[in-house]
């Protein structure tokens, strides 16, 4: 486990794709405070934000399992891009 907190995020994510769940389980804890209050920082309202944060993860890990994610950015850039639409979408169902 130590070793992997060493590791970048795009190698934690070749390392998820190729079946280590807890090279995911080191992103979720690298990223979660900053997607979460970003998101809530947004929303207001904190039952809305860990809703939108869990499903920023699954459809994460959702994307990396089909082997769509490319590395050809950052992934805190693309998890915050993931969080961002999920909020424009709640916003459009209110």
């Amino acid at each position: 486990m130590q070793k992997l907190t060493r590791l970048a995020d795009e190698k934690l994510v070749a390392a998820y794709a190729s079946g280590n769940n807890e090279a995911f389980d080191t992103l979720l804890r690298r990223h979660e405070n900053r997607v979460f209050n970003y998101i809530f920082n947004i929303v207001k309202n904190k039952d809305v934000a860990d809703d939108i944060f869990q499903e920023t993860f699954v459809k994460a890990i959702s994307t990396i399992k089909q082997g769509r994610y490319t590395d050809s950015g950052k992934f805190s850039a693309w998890i915050t891009r993931i969080a961002h639409n999920l909020i424009i979408d709640f916003f459009r169902q209110a």
